[in-house]
């Protein structure tokens, strides 16, 4: 009798929002929460040798900051390279109603780069943007990068980056993870 009250009350109280089934393909994407950005994230990054520059690892810190203007942004990047200290900034943008992320950064490579493309996701809430950038003109030679950023955990996420040179196919151009800072320290 005991069990069965137990079972009638948590029924009572289920949360009517709920869905009583799985999900099916035709369920709507939640949207993304770009919040997930918000603080500090350690990075490594190995790079081959481009007209970005030489080859090696970039080993530093991005912390992302929202504007008080909907979905956008800062970010302040700082860090070692194979050509030494930089410090940068970026600006990301998420536009909800064309599920467009647009992110502009300075300074990584002594440039300034504007990254585009589409954010889709699935129903538990992994997320993936698809982004290019435009033609970055750089000793002669015209690049473009594409690649993916996935948001894999609330303290991982990883870029998978390629790149083309004058046209050329494109190419692995290393694939940094992002580690959020908090979560090194609660190791």
């Amino acid at each position: 009798m005991t069990h069965t009250l137990i079972l009638l009350v948590l029924l009572f109280f289920q949360n009517p929002q709920q869905p009583h089934r799985p999900t099916e393909p035709t369920d709507p994407m939640p949207p993304p929460n770009m919040d997930y950005f918000i603080g500090a994230w350690s990075f490594e990054w190995n790079v081959p040798e481009s007209p970005l520059g030489p080859a090696g690892k970039f080993k530093g810190r991005e912390t992302y900051k929202k504007q008080a203007k909907g979905s956008t942004y800062e970010s302040l990047i700082e860090g070692d390279g194979p050509a030494g200290p930089f410090k940068g900034r970026a600006l990301t943008e998420y536009n909800e109603k064309d599920r467009i992320v647009t992110r502009t950064e300075s300074a990584l490579f002594g440039l300034s780069i504007k990254k585009t493309g589409p954010i889709g996701g699935d129903l538990g809430g992994y997320y993936t943007i698809f982004w290019e950038t435009e033609p970055i003109k750089k000793d002669g030679k015209t690049v473009k990068l594409k690649g993916k950023t996935l948001m894999l955990s609330p303290a991982n996420y990883r870029l998978q980056v390629q790149i083309s040179i004058d046209g050329g196919p494109y190419k692995n151009f290393g694939n940094p993870w992002f580690t959020k800072m908090d979560a090194e320290t609660s190791k």
